[in-house]
């Protein structure tokens, strides 16, 4: 197999390293991008928003096919020999241990940076209790898989807000895509949360908890017309300027 992880190619990662971090992310086809090709679907709860705005549609991927061609040869990878691929990411796993040591940085794993699939991170943070690992998920009650090193954001879609309620409550933060132009300022609150922002780095894991992870919209994301941009708080003023209680994660 080609390498799987890409290391210091995403500007949120190479932002990472100037706080001491060198980050490993595995890009594989989102949703069902990969199924004409032999592939499966990655995402199991993308909705029409988040597939409409998904990031496999933007940045250097539309200038460069063979970003979006290698990634869905490496989910159908994933599909074919299960064990091999896990295999080969346990060795470049071990590679980036070694490389963050020679540059004096700490390293961490984003296993699922255009996918969905919790079980894959589990199983390689169970491998590597050292590694910090973080991910995005759409996938309800995240904080029953969190691990010691394996931290989790949910991500805000048209049609879930109940979920991501549900995971602030159980101090599980939610990232959100407001409508905001680019150098505007983000809301300050949403629903009650204090939102913070989530483009100046990539390192979740580093984010304090019981809040809203700030993102501005990017690519086809910006002509959203579905909800999975939130464009409701852009103009309105926070509705309860509380803060909410303090949850205990179990």
């Amino acid at each position: 197999m080609k390498p799987l992880l890409s290391i210091g190619q995403d500007a949120k990662t190479i932002k990472g390293e100037k706080k001491g971090y060198l980050t490993g992310i595995l890009y594989l086809a989102p949703s069902d991008e990969s199924v004409a090709f032999g592939g499966f679907n990655t995402c199991p709860m993308a909705s029409d928003g988040c597939k409409a705005g998904c990031l496999f549609k933007a940045g250097r991927a539309m200038i460069f096919p063979m970003i979006n061609q290698a990634r869905i040869r490496k989910t159908i990878e994933l599909k074919t020999d299960r064990h091999a691929f896990v295999s080969q990411l346990e060795r470049e796993i071990q590679a980036l241990i070694r490389k963050a040591k020679r540059e004096n940085l700490t390293p961490c794993v984003r296993i699922n940076g255009t996918s969905d699939l919790p079980w894959l991170a589990m199983e390689l943070s169970a491998m590597f209790p050292e590694v910090q690992f973080y991910d995005y998920t759409k996938l309800p009650r995240p904080w029953t898989r969190l691990r010691a090193n394996y931290h989790i954001t949910f991500s805000h879609s048209e049609n879930n807000l109940v979920d991501c309620i549900d995971a602030l409550k159980h101090g599980v933060n939610v990232a959100v895509v407001f409508g905001t132009k680019k150098g505007q300022p983000l809301p300050q609150f949403w629903h009650g949360y204090t939102v913070i922002s989530g483009d100046e780095s990539d390192l979740r894991f580093s984010d304090p908890k019981g809040v809203v992870i700030g993102l501005y919209a990017k690519g086809p994301a910006k002509m959203d017309t579905t909800g999975f941009v939130d464009r409701t708080l852009v103009t309105i003023a926070p509705m309860l300027e509380y803060r909410p209680r303090a949850y205990q994660v179990i």
